[in-house]
């Protein structure tokens, strides 16, 4: 499976590193980026509070304004703390590629970045992460481990949900950049695939570590998780179905059904969704679904029908 697009474009790097430090590379990437934009997000709103003072009653009035909203940032449930975390994963994806291009000298493209059904396999990406959280959810539901509490169905929330997609598309793709398509190659140069994958898909879990909640059951699913999307980035060689199914994933968990992201709220939501009783290993607890034995079948039964694709795809090369 090393003939992959993906891998043979990795050729074009000027600079392999082992399977030791690209994983470290990976983390300072994530620093690098959550740091200039948080950085960027605090000095822009202080410049601006700044600024404003000198307009008046009108700039008080805007200064007040924006003050509110530099205080939002410490309320884990704002809407305005979400959109800018959300838009945090830029500087992430904007740190990968200046190193891609500027250190590897490869273009953004080799990262899976094809323009050909770009949108076709974005789409169907976002499909399956949808179906794969409701396929989870439902089955929760059947098993009376969740229930819905509430509908907000009202201007403000289909708004600002709608307007939530492309964020958390921007943080799927991030994610899935430095996780697998950055990742994963320079893994697969230094060692065989299955190692390669075996290695992303822990650097993805340790990512979460700092995360709310977290429970052995829920690092297990993480790292199932990262094989799936690995499995599923070699099945479709691009980048853009599994930003797709994280994605989606994320917001219909999050903004669409009101349940924990990884242990993270996630501001408005079109529906409030509960989880019920005190099995925290059946419905995730306080981790939300990503916690649930539930989560561990359905990206089990991904995995065994991904790996299944590829081993046959594989034998008739």
């Amino acid at each position: 499976m090393k003939n992959k697009r993906i891998f043979k474009d990795f050729q074009a790097s000027k600079m392999s590193l082992n399977i030791y430090t690209s994983p470290l590379l990976a983390f300072v990437f994530v620093f690098i980026g959550e740091f200039v934009a948080f950085t960027l997000y605090g000095i822009g709103l202080l410049a601006l509070i700044g600024l404003a003072r000198n307009f008046g009653e009108a700039g008080q009035n805007l200064a007040s304004y924006l003050q509110t909203l530099q205080q939002s940032l410490t309320d884990k449930t704002s809407d305005f703390r979400l959109i800018l975390g959300l838009l945090a994963f830029g500087f992430i994806l904007n740190t990968v590629f200046r190193w891609t291009r500027k250190v590897e000298k490869r273009p953004i493209r080799t990262l899976g970045f094809y323009r050909e059904n770009f949108l076709s396999n974005l789409l169907k990406g976002f499909s399956l992460g949808l179906a794969l959280f409701l396929l989870t959810l439902l089955g929760l539901v059947v098993l009376g481990q969740y229930r819905l509490e509430s509908i907000h169905l009202n201007p403000y929330s289909l708004a600002f949900v709608v307007f939530t997609i492309p964020f958390w598309i921007l943080q799927g793709t991030a994610e899935e950049v430095v996780a697998r398509a950055w990742l994963l190659p320079q893994l697969a140069s230094r060692t065989n695939l299955k190692l390669a994958i075996l290695i992303s898909s822990l650097f993805f879990t340790l990512l979460h570590m700092g995360n709310s909640s977290l429970t052995p059951l829920s690092l297990v699913n993480l790292f199932l998780f990262g094989v799936a999307m690995a499995l599923y980035l070699l099945k479709t060689d691009t980048v853009w179905g599994v930003a797709g199914i994280h994605g989606a994933w994320n917001f219909a968990q999050g903004n669409l059904f009101g349940i924990l992201v990884s242990g993270q709220p996630s501001g408005t939501s079109l529906m409030t969704f509960l989880p019920q009783g005190n099995q925290d290993w059946l419905s995730g607890g306080s981790f939300g679904i990503e916690g649930s034995i539930m989560t561990s079948l359905v990206l089990l039964l991904l995995i065994v029908y991904l790996a299944n694709k590829l081993k046959k795809e594989n034998e008739r090369m």
